[in-house]
Formats: C-alpha cells, structure tokens, sequence
C-alpha cells in the first residue's frame, strides 16, 4: 500500500496524476510529472526536444514554479472549501492548467507512439525520410506557442498565489475543521427508530461476557455523517441502566485532532469533577489511571477520525486498571479507525423513510405525524424519502419548514436540490459531510470526486469503477511498482470502509453513493463536471461556463437521444469522460442515430473515456478511430456485429469494454495493435466464435474475460502461454478444437496467479469425433492456480475428473459447476474442499451412485450452503447420506437443496438438514418411496414437481414452512391432516396440474392451524371440487387475504365463509354460478365484505352477480371476461368501486342505468360486446380519468356530457361502427390520450373536433376512416399553410395516423407547430409518397413507417431520398425492421 502521507493533495490535479514513487513532494513533482516528458523526448532523441522548443532552462523554471505552487495547496484547499471565493478562483486556474499540459504531453506521446509505429513497418531508409518529414511539420504539435501560452499561465498563477496569503506545508487544517460545534452528552429531544439498535448496543455495554478475560472492550459504532451515531451513543450514555451499571463515566468529543493530552485531560476532568491545568502527561495519565483503577467504567469517544495505531495505544495505557466489564464506545465513520482498535465493528444503517418522516414532522410542525396537517402529509413523505435515511438531513430540513404550514413552501423545499436547500440558509450539513472529504487520503480525493459525474442513485460494480479510474490516470504513477488493478480495487474498498460507498440492497455486487456524498462531489468538482439527463436543460450562462472547464460528463436517457439532447456536450472541447446512461432501474435499451453519434465525436478530440451501454447501436461509428486520447471505450449490451477496423489506431486505448454484445461475431484484427490495452472485456457475446490471431501480443493484458479457441489459422490455446498477467475472469470456449495436448499445457493456467473464476467450456454437441481420452488429457492440463475461487467445467467429453479437481489444496474454491459431462462416472472429493459455497452438478448423466469418496474426509462440506443436482439420468442412490443422525451429518451448513429431473433416484433424502431453508424437488418419481422421514426445522419454502405424494410423508416438522409450491404430484387427492397441521406458519400455497386433487382438506379443521396462510393459488387441477371433502361446510384461514382459482372445469362450491378475502381471481372454472359465491353483505354469515378486486374471466355458467348488491361491500376493482352468459350487469351497485372492465361477454345487452352514480369510478372498460347497444349513453361519473369503448358494433351514442369530465385523461372508442357524431359540447378538456380508430360511419369532419383545445393532449392516434372525410384528401391534414396549427395541439408528443388511403403529401408546419413531437407513427397510407417540405421536428425520436411503400423507397438508408431528412432521428422503423 502506497504511503498516504507523502502524495500531493489532490485539489491540484497537476501533481496528483503524476506519481509514481513516495518521496519528498518536491521530488514528485519534478520526478514524476516532468520526468515522463524527458522520457517521451528522449525516446526519439534531444534533438526532437530541442526542435519542438523544450529547453532544459524552461523546465528548470517550470519546476520551481511546481514547488511554489505546491506547498500551499492543502492551505488553499482549506480556504476553498471555508468559501474562499478567490482562492477557488486560483485553484480552479491550477487545476485548468494542469489538465491542458497533461494534454499537451498525452498529444506528444500519442505522436511519438504513431512514429515508432511507421518505423517499424518501413525500411532503415525510408524511416529517415520519414523522420525528417515528421521533424519538420509546419503545425508542430508542441509548438512554440503552445509552450509560450503555458508558461504565462504558470507565471500568473504564481503571481496570483502571492497575494491571496496561503501559508506552506500546513499540517494543522483545525482552522477550518473546528467550525462544528462539538458534541455534548445530552441525548437529542427527539429519538427515532432506533429501538432495536439502542437495545442491541445496550446489550454490548451491560451484558457481562463470562467468556472473555478482557477487563476493557471497546464498542466501535461506525456508519456514514449524519446517520445518527452520536445520537445512540448518547443516549445509551444516559440510559439509567447505564449509570448504575458503571462506577464512571465521561464523554469527549475527539473529531478530527486526536489530541492525547487534551482527551486524557477531558476524561480525568469528568471522572472527578476537578479542573486539571496540569501541562504533564505523564502526571495527566497517572491521575487517570489511579481514578479508574479497580473502577467499571464507561467512556464515549465521539467522532473519532485517528487511525495511527501508536497514538491510539498510547491513549489506552491508565484504562487497562479498569475492572472487568469496563467498556469504550467510539463513533467513526471510517473502518480503519475501527481497525486499529481490533474490536468488531457494530455498522448503523439508515433511518427507514417512516422514521424519517416523523423526525421531519417534529421538526417542522413539533408533532409525531401529519395527522393534523394532512395537506402536507404527501409532501412530507416526499421530503422524507430525500433524506435517504439521515436523522440529520431530517432534522435540518424540518428546522427550515420550522412552524411553515403553507403546502408551497413544503413544495418549494421538494422541488429544490437538497443541497441548495440546506446550504441556503445555515451550514450544519456542509462541515459534517465536507470533514470526511478533508480527511481522505489525497490519493482518494479525485477518485471520490470523479464519482459526481454519475447521477443519483447510479449503481455501479467494484471493477467498473476501478477501470475508469486507471484509464483516467489517476493511478498512473504506480504502473511500474504494482499491480494497478488490484490497486484500484483496494482504493474503492478504502472508500467503502469510509462510508462513501454503500452497497446495494438489490444487487450486492454492486455499489452507490448517498445522495448526500453525491451532492458533495459534484461541489468539489464544480465546472469540471457535467452530469445531465434528456430532462435537464442548460442555460446560456452556464453553457459557457461548462463548455470551457467540463472534463467529465454523463448523460442519461430512457429511450431515445436526438442530437438536441447532446447540443451541450458538442462545445465541450477539453470533455475527458463522456459516459451516455439509460435511466436507472430502466430495462429497455435506448436508442441513438449514427449520424447523431457521429457528428458527437468528431467534436470531442480530448476524450479518454467513451461509455455507450444499454444502446440499440448496430455498427460503431469509424470515426471513434479518430479519439487518439481514449484509453477507456464501453459498448455493453448493444447490438453491434463487429468493430471498424479504425480501432487499431487507438495506441493508449487501456480497456475495451464489451460485455453483453451478443450479436458481436468478430474482432477486428487490428485489435492486436492495441499495445496498451489491459482490460478486454468480452463476456457474454455468444456470437463470437474466434479471437484475432496473436493476441498473444497484447502482453498488458490482465483481463481477457474470453477466449474462443481456433483451429490452426485462428488462435489457438497455447497464446496464452503469452499473457501471464491475466486476472478475474476467464472464459475458455471451444475446447474441443485443440489439436495438440501440449497447447493446453503452454496455456500454463497453473501459473496464472491472478485468475479467480475459470469457465472451460467444450462443445455441448457430442458428435463422432470427440475423443474422450485426449480431451481428458486437456483438462488435467488445464489445472488452475489455487487461487482460483469460481470454477466451472461444461460439456466436457472425457470418462473421468482429473486428479487436481477436489483437491484440498484448493482451499478458496466457493463455488464449483460441472455440467454436461455425459460420460464421466464418477466424482472427486469434492467434500474436502473447506470453503466450497455453491455446488451445481448438472447432465452428468453416466453417474449411478455417489460414493463415500465425494465426501472422503469425517467433515465434509464444511462452507455448503447450495447443492444443486439436475437432470442426472441415471443416478439411482445416494443412501450413504441417509442413514440415522450421527454427530455432524455432511451437510450441516446446506440452506438450498435442488434435486430436479433425476428419474431413477430412489430412497430418501438425507436426514440432517436442519439448517435448510430452500428445498426444490422436480422430475424424481421414485424419491421418498422409503419409510425414512426427514426433519426440516429451518425450512422456509418447498418446491416439489412431478414426484410422488409419497414425498409429503417423509418430510416432517416443517414448522417453518412460509411458501408451499406443489405441481404434477401424482395420486395427490387431499392432504393429509398430519402434514397440515405443522404448517403453522405457512403463508402460500400453491397448487399446480395435481390431476387427482378433488378437495384441500378432509374435514375443514385443518384451516385452524394455518393462521398466517396469507395467498392460495389453485391452478390446473381438472377433478378439483371443493375446498372440503363432500358437504361439509368450510371457512377460509382467518388471515387469507388473496385466493385465485384458473382452469379448474370441475370446480363448483366456495367456502362458506370468507371475511377477509380482499383479492378473489377466478379464471377458466365454467361450473361457477351466481349461486355459489357468497354475498357481499356483512348482514351475511357468509359475507366476503373485505374483498377489493375481483376478476370473473370465462365462467361460462355465470349469469348474474349476487355479490354486488351488498350496501356494504367495499369492492374497488371489478373485472368480468368471457362470461357468454352474463346478459345484464343492472345489479351492479357498489358505492366504492373505482375500477370497471368488461370485456367479451357476447350476450351483455345492457350497462347498469347507475353507472353514474358510482361516484368513485375513474375507470371503465368495455370491449368486444357485439350485442351491447346502447342508444342513448347515459352520463358518466366526473371522478372518471380512463374510459375504453372498443369493438361494441352497437353502441349507437358516446357518453352525454362528457365535456364535463375534467377528469379523464385516457380516451379510447374503436370499432364502433354507429356513432356518426360526438355529444354536444367540446370533448372532455384535459384529455393526455386520445385513440379514435374504426368508427367508420364517424360523419363529424375531424376538424369539429376541437383537437387544437385540448391543451394537454400528449398522445394522439386516428383513423383515416373515422375523420368524417379528411383523411380521403390528397394532403393531410389539408393544403393550408397552417393546417397543423387549425387541427392539433402543440403539446402533442405522440402522433399516430393510419389508413389513409388516398394521402400523398403531408402539409407543411408540423415541424414549428408539434415541436415537442417525440414519436410519430404513419401506416397503411399506400399513395404517400412526400415528408414534409420543411423537414421533421428535431424533436422527433421514433419514426414508423408502416404499408406506405411508395414513402418505404424514398426513405431508405443511404439511398433514399429523403435519408439526410431522417438520418438523425434515434430510431427508425420500415415495415417493422429497425433501421439503422
């Protein structure tokens, strides 16, 4: 690890991307930085140097100025962040020029590199020709002015510095840090959500460990500023158990000086309650140690930042007289402080919003809750949901709404940035966030700040990040004297450990900022960084501001990027990192034109890192050849098929990363030129089936995530004999193609220390000509480093495993798949692996017994805790395993058991599995046919599928049991009491294809003991009846609250009783009448007034609904599908119902005439009701925001009135062929969507309409047939120069017209009247053959063209006519091809 003390600090970019030994600043500045340009000089003589106007008097003088700058950038660095305006001024200056000279020297290698390369593709003579010429350009790339124009820029700053009173060598930074008021042990009014934390810690601080000899724990409390630490440690410290449990007690607030004499004086101060003046420490330590000798005692240690272990130890020598049970609480947010002290750290995570909602309500409206403000309550969560967990944002964002009832207000402080607000008015947060800034390492600092450029709540991998920062150069100094990767890693674990990085809940391996810490980078880094989103707009003064100091930048889109999106980004000439998003959490990829991408990065010649993930992009533009900066280029998960050939040019190109490319077939040959490339990244690209021959030049390499071996012409196995620095992952494709055993052995993957997940894959086609015996000689020649910790061996032909494979040596293996080896017999032993995790053993399908050698050693799989066997044909036993409990079975830490498609399996499982949770079994007829039970304590969910009933008898105790998924068990006809009765805490139950199931249970009774069954879920079951055997009459588990029935043709009886159903889905089961569903009235015994939704689909025996005349019911949703015989819905009454559909009921000949009523309605959905007719539509309730009318050939009217809907937003009426006009009035006024197709006797011109007034309609589809005659013309919408002004809105951002059969021309005006058009979507229009004249709006994003093969011809790429009209448009669909 490098010495943090003597790099640079980081402010000032110019000295902190330059390092490369730990030696005196000075010397780092002058060897390192400059050093590498004498070096690039000399590398083509000094005669080049002197020609390109570098003297060794103007570096000389250059370095003098370094050291000037140098020793006073952590003073100014101070000064900026206290709000030194000038000194950020001069910083930002220092920081500017670093960046350009950077530039300058990157320029000048990049040249010298492209002339080695001449020289060593040309003759002896002809490079001298050539080197003359290269000597003697006229636009010398380090011209003299060049050099000029840095040195003034040098010479100002320094002149600058003089007069802004920077002190040197500043080691002291108390000056700014002092700022925050210290803590005190008085715990804070209001105390939240911390219930269970506050008890745990309790527990550390009285409960005596009889285990430990220890006279003095320490009780670290570690977690991120302003989550709250301080808070607990106070009030643990004032809990009254507390002080009687400990004789003394004493609380200091370290922060950031850790001050030996000051805390010991502070401690003895507060165990006597005498003032100490004494300037000994030595006498200060006595004292101490004699008040405490003997002594319980308690210390708090707040906000604690040392991490030098000599002066932690030397505080620590008075307590060790304590007596026994004495303990020390230290908060910190950083892991290596923790460390030092060598106790475990107790992590406190966030606050949950409801916690932080009522700490914001306190604080603001002094109440527990917004029960008497519920004008605010939706915004107070909103606001809560900002703080991301952190009492301390709650509490100051409450102090700024202190007593501020009005909702704008609260409004106010949502919509502003949480930065600006807090920052607005007081400045508690900045210090508490901006001190772990400060006491970061320098060699992190950039790294840190770097992170402004992804967005909020931007989740990203350990080794992403990692990347980016090497092919930054922020790492650059330390490439000759370690591993850089691994360097890199170590950084962002160091950042971890700070709490500047928390992982995420959702995907482990992956890792996000606070909002907070994320706000706090992009402050830092200020100008220099540009994050943005489609959304997000720039304004004038700010462009220029950006265009001329941005070197990072992101954007982020969900669907679609135009070339207006990147308008800002086409001025940022010094940009460095341009990374392009799709929005988080978004899993659609998005899109963007060539021409757009093109145009881009021809205006970006600085670049170094290019990312493009997630985009729909076939072909990468040749201009990226161009980027001779670019050491870091990204295209995973996009479409491309292969890589221009211009990617060779890239000489400092350091990672090519493309994961997930899965139509990538080829690498481009002169991908070998790439001679700094160290991260090739090609998992996942199944199309690939060749890798560029030589790649064993690229001898940088550490990642080659694939490798897809050739035949003689191709790349063969023994290249990588040649890349000995390869770590991580390996993929090794196409086995069976090597010829010759001794490539495998010149693969030397023993000696590749690095590797820690190896996949060696053969060809899953088992054809003639594999042969068993050499391809069993390749795999013990490829034996791995022990290091290797993931290892997975596929479609392997050989009869046996080599001997490494099983052998203890390989202690860090956790996870080991074998799968598709049909031919192998037997296993290793694989128990003695010590730390093995995961084991899938899959197609194996020539194994019969697994024999006491798979387990081999007394403690076998000590680490198991996921065992997968699957489809292994011919496995018939695995009895060792079940025979009577002995001391430790071999499975004692298994949690999930897979068996699934092992047809000749007999026997039973094995009998300890006490620590299971997950048990699936699918395709094993014959297993449990034994009279061998086993016990199940821990098992939370159970799997069985095509097995026999028999299984259920042999698992017992299954009183854990949450989730019961069973399908196919054959002669399953009801379960037995037995196996119902231990269910006590099962919560789903599903039934799927049980043929045989008639009933649940025998008598009912059995409902009793599954008081948390939550969701039942019968589907499939063709004898299925009823809930209980014969008449009996039933009722529901008290707490059922969902219950769905599908495909169930015998089914015909209810429960008698369903109070709490609220979610009732009945899909396929043709015997259900009216009849046999409970009312909804809680007059009823067997009411289901709870329910909320119901769904009736296909119920061909359902005539009416006698549940829906309960006057209490309190259904939400109803859904009726296919019911044929349903012919009336008049008793359709219920109050609360929001949500209407019907649909597919071909006898429905009327609505209920109270449909109006229903003042709850805000949807309804009528569809495919051929004999519904309806001749005057009776008026709709207001509250309704979605009305569908589609496919009702008799509805002779639209609703009366609906101009008074001011609700509806969605309008849908297709295929309902009478109406000829709309009701009087204007259409409902605040209509977003609006769909009119197939109403082909629709006389009412399309220019009635109103269309031009509804002000908020976004998206907007019509029928050609249904415009009442204008869309028979030969323009559209009409000759008049403002015809798309007369008829459509200009809000629209979706507009679709069809069948149109007559239209040649569009009219011109589309283009300035819908300019905020996104998607626009024309088909079956045969004769249209002309745009418009004045182009498409730059707005546009989509294009479909769809049945118009007149306009199909003068749109296509390249050649069509109108192609340079369209070009820039993101995506673009012809008869439903996507073109690009």
């Amino acid at each position: 690890m490098p010495c943090s003390h003597h790099f640079p600090s980081p402010s000032s970019l110019l000295f902190s991307m330059v390092i490369n030994s730990p030696m005196d600043v000075g010397e780092i500045l002058l060897g390192s930085f400059f050093q590498v340009l004498f070096d690039k000089l000399t590398s083509l003589g000094l005669d080049y140097a002197q020609r390109e106007g570098i003297s060794t008097s103007l570096l000389n003088k250059w370095k003098g100025m370094l050291e000037i700058i140098n020793v006073v950038l952590d003073d100014a660095e101070d000064k900026q962040l206290s709000g030194n305006h000038l000194v950020k001024l001069w910083l930002d200056d220092v920081r500017d020029l670093a960046y350009d000279v950077e530039d300058l020297l990157d320029e000048f290698e990049i040249k010298v590199a492209q002339a080695k390369l001449e020289a060593e593709s040309s003759t002896s003579k002809s490079w001298l020709k050539r080197k003359f010429s290269f000597f003697c350009r006229p636009c010398s790339l380090m011209s003299e002015n060049k050099l000029r124009e840095i040195n003034g820029r040098f010479e100002e700053i320094v002149t600058k510095k003089a007069l802004l009173s920077l002190r040197e060598n500043v080691e002291d930074r108390s000056h700014y840090t002092n700022k925050r008021l210290p803590t005190t042990s008085l715990p804070e009014l209001r105390f939240l959500g911390r219930e269970e934390e506050e008890a745990q810690v309790l527990k550390l601080l009285i409960n005596d460990d009889h285990n430990s000899n220890a006279s003095l724990s320490i009780v670290p409390i570690i977690g991120t500023g302003g989550v709250g630490k301080t808070a607990l440690a106070q009030r643990v410290y004032n809990d009254v158990r507390v002080s009687s449990y400990f004789e003394r007690r004493a609380w200091v607030c370290v922060s950031d000086i850790f001050d030996v004499f000051n805390i010991t004086k502070t401690i003895l101060r507060s165990v006597t309650g005498l003032p100490y003046e004494d300037k000994d420490l030595n006498e200060l330590q006595v004292k101490l140690k004699d008040n405490l000798s003997g002594k319980k005692f308690l210390v708090v240690l707040d906000d604690v930042w040392n991490e030098k272990y000599e002066e932690w130890t030397f505080l620590l020598k008075p307590f060790e007289v304590g007596a026994k049970g004495s303990k020390i609480i230290i908060t910190t947010r950083n892991l290596p402080v923790v460390s030092i002290t060598g106790a475990s750290p107790y992590p406190l995570k966030e606050l949950s919003i409801d916690n932080c909602t009522s700490l914001l309500a306190y604080h603001a409206l002094g109440a527990r809750n917004f029960e008497k403000h519920p004008n605010l309550e939706t915004i107070g969560k909103k606001i809560a949901e900002k703080c991301r967990g952190l009492p301390l944002v709650a509490k100051i964002l409450g102090g700024l709404l202190r007593n501020k009832e009005n909702p704008q207000q609260w409004e106010a402080i949502l919509n502003n940035k949480i930065w600006d607000a807090m920052m607005g008015k007081n400045d508690e947060v900045l210090p508490a966030l901006k001190l772990s800034y400060v006491h970061l390492p320098s060699y992190l600092k950039r790294c840190f700040v770097y992170c402004a450029v992804f967005p909020k709540d931007y989740e990203i991998e350990r080794d992403e990040l990692a990347i980016l920062w090497i092919a930054e150069g922020f790492l650059d100094g330390w490439k000759a004297k370690e591993n850089v990767l691994r360097l890199a890693r170590n950084y962002f674990d160091e950042l971890v450990s700070r709490s500047f990085f928390q992982q995420s809940k959702v995907h482990t391996s992956k890792f996000l900022m606070h909002d907070l810490l994320n706000d706090l980078a992009k402050s830092i880094a200020g100008a220099t960084c540009f994050p943005s989103r489609e959304s997000q707009e720039v304004d004038d003064e700010n462009d220029a501001s950006f265009e001329e100091k941005a070197r990072y930048a992101s954007f982020m889109s969900s669907r679609y990027v135009t070339s207006r999106c990147l308008k800002a980004y086409h001025g940022m000439k010094v940009l460095r990192s341009l990374i392009i998003l799709r929005v988080s959490g978004g899993l659609r990829q998005f899109s963007i034109s060539n021409k757009v991408l093109h145009d881009l990065l021809t205006k970006l010649k600085y670049l170094r890192v290019f990312s493009l993930c997630h985009c729909s992009i076939v072909e990468v533009p040749k201009c990226v050849g161009d980027l001779k900066h670019l050491r870091y280029l990204n295209f995973s998960y996009t479409h491309i098929e292969k890589l221009p050939e211009s990617i060779g040019a890239l000489c400092k190109l350091q990672a090519l990363i493309l994961r997930g490319c899965q139509k990538l077939s080829l690498l481009p040959p002169g991908i070998t030129k790439l001679v700094s490339l160290q991260f090739l990244d090609i998992r996942d690209t199944k199309s690939l089936k060749e890798m560029p021959l030589n790649i064993c030049i690229l001898k940088s390499l550490t990642i080659l995530s694939k490798f897809v071996v050739g035949l003689e012409k191709s790349s063969q196995l023994k290249e990588l004999k040649n890349l000995p620095h390869l770590q991580g992952e390996l993929f090794i494709s196409e086995l069976q193609k090597v010829e010759k055993v001794r490539d495998a052995v010149d693969a030397n993957l023993l000696g590749k220390q690095g590797l820690s997940n190896l996949f060696l894959c053969w060809n899953e086609n088992f054809g003639k000509l594999r042969n068993d015996e050499h391809e069993a000689w390749v795999l013990h020649s490829l034996q791995p480093h022990t290091n290797i910790e993931n290892l997975t061996i596929s479609y392997y032909g050989g009869g046996i495993f080599p001997s490494w494979l099983g052998n203890p040596s390989y202690s860090k293996i956790v996870s080991l798949c074998l799968q598709g080896c049909p031919n192998v017999t037997s296993l290793p032993s694989l128990g003695q692996l010590p730390l093995l995790r995961e084991l899938s053993l899959q197609g194996l399908h020539a194994i019969s017994m697994i024999s006491f050698e798979f387990c081999q050693t007394e403690r076998p799989f000590p680490s198991l805790t996921t065992l997968k066997f699957e489809e292994m044909l011919a496995w018939k036993d695995w009895s060792h395993y079940a025979k009577g409990p002995k001391k430790e079975g071999p499975f004692a830490c298994l949690q999930h058991l897979v068996v699934r498609s092992c047809p000749l399996l007999v026997g039973t499982l094995p009998c300890q599995l006490n620590h299971l949770i997950k048990l699936e079994i699918h395709s094993c007829p014959h297993l449990n046919n034994s009279c061998s039970v086993v016990c199940l304590p821990s098992l939370n969910e159970l799997y069985l599928e095509d097995c026999n009933k028999e299984i259920l008898k042999a698992l017992v105790n299954l009183t854990s049991l949450t989730i019961l998924k069973i399908g196919n068990l054959t002669e399953l006809v009801c379960f037995d009491d037995g196996f119902m009765s231990c269910l006590v805490k099962l919560k789903e139950l599903h039934l799927r294809q049980c043929d045989k199931l008639t009933y649940l249970w025998q008598d009912g009774k059995e409902t009793q003991n599954l008081t948390c069954l939550q969701r039942v879920v019968i589907e499939s079951c063709s004898c299925f009846t009823s809930f209980v055997a014969g008449d009996r009459e039933t009722e529901l588990p008290c707490n059922l609250e969902r219950m769905e029935l599908r495909n169930c043709p015998r089914l015909e009886k209810f429960p008698s009783k369903m109070h709490t159903l609220r979610y009732l889905g009945i899909d396929n089961c043709p015997k259900i009448m009216g009849q046999t569903v409970p009312r909804g009235d809680l007059n009823n015994n067997n009411s289901i007034s709870q329910l909320e939704y119901l769904g009736i689909s296909h119920c061909y025996s359902l005539t009416f609904f006698p549940f829906t005349k309960g006057r209490h019911i309190v259904l939400k949703m109803l859904h009726i599908d296919g019911c044929k015989r349903v012919e009336s819905l008049e008793e359709i009454t219920i109050k609360s119902l929001e949500s209407l559909s019907i649909g597919s009921c071909e006898n429905l000949g009327s609505l209920p005439q109270c449909i109006q009523t229903l003042s709850n309605l805000t949807h309804l959905k009528i569809w495919n009701c051929p004999t519904l007719e309806i001749e005057d539509f009776p008026p709709l309730p207001i509250t309704l925001s979605w009305l569908t009318l589609w496919n009702c050939p008799k509805i002779k009217s639209l609703p009366n009135q609906w101009h008074h809907l001011k609700s509806l937003q969605t309008l849908r009426i297709g295929g309902c062929h009478n109406i000829k006009c709309f009701p009087e009035g204007s259409l409902p006024p605040n209509l977003l969507w609006l769909i009119i197709g197939e109403c082909k006797n629709l006389e009412q011109p399309m220019r009635e309409w109103g269309l031009n007034l509804l002000t908020s309609l976004e998206e907007l589809s019509i029928d050609g047939r249904s415009m009442g005659g204008e869309g028979e013309k030969m323009w559209f919408p009409s000759e008049d120069e403002d015809a798309w002004s007369l008829l459509f809105p200009p809000s629209l951002t979706d507009l679709q017209i069809f069948h149109m059969r007559n239209v040649k021309r569009l009219s011109r005006g589309l283009r300035n009247h819908l300019s905020s058009l996104h998607y626009l979507w024309m088909g079956d229009c045969p004769k249209l053959r002309d745009l418009l004249e004045d182009g498409l709006p730059p707005s546009l994003q989509e294009l479909h063209i769809v049945g118009c093969d007149i306009l199909k011809d003068r749109c296509s790429k390249l050649t069509g006519y109108y192609w340079p009209l369209i070009q820039e448009i993101p995506s673009i669909n012809i008869d439903s091809v996507q073109i690009k």
